[in-house]
């Protein structure tokens, strides 16, 4: 078991004031068996009006909230501690959602041909680390190559593209031999920025695999949202009233602190 302190923050500024900002945040860990949350802190600026949280349809933490007053800036931060624990996971139901390719992560002919070539073999997670070993190699992580609307068939036929990319086209090769997989985003232990990676499915239980790494997504790993693709899990999304560009700046820091021993 480990525990690991956390903190993120963003901060989007607007080129001119805004109003009526209506936002939605998906950055709260997930409180599950194998991750849970010791000690956690949230804060929006400016401050939010009629703030609240619920549970979307696959099980993330949101929080919406409005801004009505004029703004040229909006941050929020949320830190704290969570205890990982992989041997702390428990069975669930398989969503049938995660069986299916999804917007941005449908096969192509030229993934087929690639894994016609690997031969994945074994157990389910025996066969997605070769196809995840495969994308870590045939891949390059180039910064600004793609966008949130990148398909994992426009990645992989480009060879490039950042961690959303990676995780994209291994979905998308796992579904096409029949592994249920799923989108995860979280905060790996480090600084930058927040990180995706995939987990697929075997004998009930969910297994975290970091294509862009080419490493397991391990117990030094905080899952913040899991979806299908990216879609179901962008940290932030919102809308307001004004004619503004937006720029942002985000922070995140993960460090663990021991090894925990429970009695």
């Amino acid at each position: 078991m480990l525990r690991l302190n956390f903190s993120y923050e963003t901060t989007i500024s607007f080129s001119k004031d805004i109003d009526n900002h209506v936002f939605l945040l998906r950055c709260f860990p997930l409180n599950i068996p194998e991750q849970l949350i010791e000690d956690m802190q949230h804060t929006t600026y400016p401050l939010a009006l009629g703030g609240q949280y619920s549970i979307d349809s696959f099980g993330n933490t949101i929080y919406t909230g409005r801004i009505d007053s004029r703004h040229d800036s909006f941050s929020y931060t949320i830190s704290g501690s969570v205890l990982r624990d992989d041997t702390a996971k428990v069975s669930e139901i398989l969503m049938p959602c995660y069986k299916y390719p999804s917007e941005l992560t449908y096969g192509s002919y030229k993934m087929g041909l690639c894994l016609e070539k690997i031969k994945p073999h074994g157990t389910n997670l025996e066969k997605a680390h070769q196809i995840a070993d495969f994308i870590n190699k045939y891949m390059t992580y180039e910064s600004g190559s793609t966008s949130v609307y990148t398909t994992a068939k426009d990645a992989f036929d480009n060879k490039k593209g950042v961690c959303q990319d990676f995780a994209h086209v291994m979905i998308a090769m796992c579904k096409m031999i029949g592994i249920p997989s799923r989108y995860v985003c979280g905060l790996p232990v480090g600084d930058g920025q927040t990180h995706a990676w995939v987990e697929i499915w075997q004998d009930g239980y969910w297994h975290g695999i970091d294509p862009t790494r080419g490493c397991d997504a391990d117990e030094r790993y905080i899952k913040l949202c899991v979806g299908r693709d990216y879609n179901d899990c962008p940290v932030e999304r919102g809308i307001f009233n004004g004619d503004a560009i937006q720029t942002q700046d985000i922070y995140m820091k993960v460090s663990p602190e021991k090894e925990v021993m429970l009695a």
